[in-house]
C-alpha cells in the first residue's frame, strides 16, 4: 500500500444495524489511500462478525476486538496502532459522503493545519417524519494559536468543537502531545478541549458531508437524561472554564459566549428534569433547586450574553430562582419538543447559532 494519507478509526458497539452503511461510507471514498480500523468493543450483537467479513473484502480494514471498555478506550486503542498522517474519527451509527475524506486531506495540507473542522448534517426521525439540518460554519484559516483563540467560542455551540467526527487531525500532533481521550462523560468534547489548547493551525470548513444519526433508538443522542444530566454538564464546562483561565484573554464578549453556553444546557437540564416521568413533584423541585442556586450558575447567569430572545426568556425563571417557574418553563418546552418535532429541532438550531 502507498503511504496513508488519513486512518479512519471507528469504536463499534451494539450498531449491527448501521455498521455496513458506515463502514462502506468510508470504503467508497475518493481519497484511496486510507486505512479503516474498526475497534469492536465487545460488542455483544454481530458487530465483530460483520467488521470481519468487510476486511476479508478490504485489505484497507483492520478490526481489533477488545473487551468492552466504552467509546474512549475504542479509540485510543485505535490511535496506538494508526499509520496515517491524519486520524479521522468516525461513528459506527453515522455515514458520510464520497468525497469527504479527500475534501478534508486536500484542505489540510493546503494550510499545513493541525486541524480541521467542518460543518455536518444533523438527521432526525420524530413523529413519523425524517427531516436534515445543516450546520454550516464559514470557510476560515486560523494561522496561529492567537488568532483562534480569539474566535474560538464562536464553535462552542452546535457541537462544532464538541465532536470527533466532522474534525481531520494531524496525527503527529496528536501523538507528540499525548492527547488520548478520557474515561469521562462526553468524552470527545473534553478530548477537543486539549487538543486546541495549544493548537496552532487550524481550518474550518463550511462543507457538510458527515450525516449524524441524531434521532435513533438506544443512542446517547436520544437518551439525554439518566439522572446525572446536570452533574455531567457541570463537569464538562468546568472543563471549558480551565482552558479559558489558561488563555487569560480577558474578554468580556468572549466570557460572555461561553457562559451563555453553559446557561443554555442548564435550561436543557431544567427542561429533562421537568418532563422526566421518573421523577416525583418533590424530586423535580430539589433537583431544580440544586441547579439555580448553584454558585456556578449564579455566575453564568450574571456573565452570559446572548443574542437569542428565546433563550433571553428562558432564563428569566433561573434569574429570579423561582423553582415553580423553571419547572413550568421546563415542562413547556418538553411539550413543545415532543409535538412540533421538526419545529422544535430547527429553533434550538436557530437559538444554539445566535448563542
Amino acid at each position: 500500500m502507498s503511504e496513508i494519507k488519513v486512518s479512519v478509526i471507528m469504536p463499534v458497539y451494539k450498531v449491527e444495524d448501521y455498521l455496513a452503511k458506515a463502514i462502506e461510507s468510508m470504503m467508497n471514498q475518493t481519497l484511496k489511500e486510507i486505512e479503516i480500523i474498526v475497534v469492536d468493543d465487545g460488542s455483544p450483537d454481530g458487530c465483530g462478525r460483520i467488521a470481519d467479513e468487510y476486511a476479508g473484502k478490504d485489505d484497507r480494514i483492520t478490526v481489533i476486538h477488545k473487551d468492552n471498555g466504552g467509546a474512549p478506550s475504542a479509540r485510543n486503542a485505535g490511535i496506538e496502532i494508526s499509520n496515517g498522517e491524519y486520524l479521522y474519527f468516525l461513528d459506527p451509527d453515522d455515514w458520510a459522503e464520497e468525497g469527504m475524506l479527500e475534501t478534508f486531506y486536500n484542505i489540510s495540507k493546503a494550510n499545513d493545519s493541525d486541524l480541521l473542522i467542518a460543518g455536518f448534517i444533523m438527521e432526525y426521525y420524530e413523529n413519523g417524519r425524517a427531516f436534515s439540518i445543516p450546520v454550516e460554519p464559514k470557510d476560515r484559516v486560523y494561522n496561529n494559536r492567537d488568532d483562534f483563540r480569539q474566535h474560538a467560542h464562536e464553535y462552542l455551540n452546535n457541537m462544532l468543537l464538541a465532536v470527533p467526527w466532522n474534525k481531520l487531525y494531524r496525527a503527529s500532533y496528536i501523538k507528540s502531545h499525548n492527547l488520548r481521550f478520557p474515561d469521562v462523560a462526553w468524552d470527545d468534547l473534553h478530548f477537543n478541549m486539549e487538543v486546541i489548547k495549544d493548537i496552532e493551525k487550524v481550518c474550518i470548513c463550511s462543507g457538510h458531508f458527515y450525516h449524524f444519526l441524531r434521532s435513533r433508538a438506544g443512542s446517547e443522542t436520544t437518551k439525554v437524561f439518566d439522572g446525572k444530566l446536570y452533574e455531567k454538564r457541570r463537569e464538562q464546562f468546568l472543563h471549558v472554564l480551565k482552558l479559558y483561565e489558561s488563555w487569560n484573554l480577558n474578554n468580556s464578549e468572549i466570557d460572555g459566549v461561553v457562559y451563555a453556553y453553559y446557561t443554555n444546557r442548564l435550561v436543557q437540564c431544567i427542561q429533562e428534569i421537568a418532563g422526566y416521568k421518573g421523577f416525583t413533584g418533590r424530586e423535580k423541585r430539589q433537583y431544580t433547586k440544586e441547579i439555580i442556586y448553584d454558585e456556578l450558575t449564579r455566575k453564568s447567569i450574571k456573565l452570559q450574553k446572548t443574542d437569542s430572545f428565546v433563550m433571553k426568556v428562558c432564563i428569566i425563571p433561573i434569574k429570579m430562582k423561582n423553582v415553580s417557574l423553571c419547572i413550568i418553563m421546563g415542562k413547556m418546552i418538553s411539550a413543545f419538543k415532543k409535538t412540533a418535532g421538526s419545529g422544535f429541532q430547527k429553533l434550538k438550531a436557530k437559538v444554539l447559532k445566535q448563542g
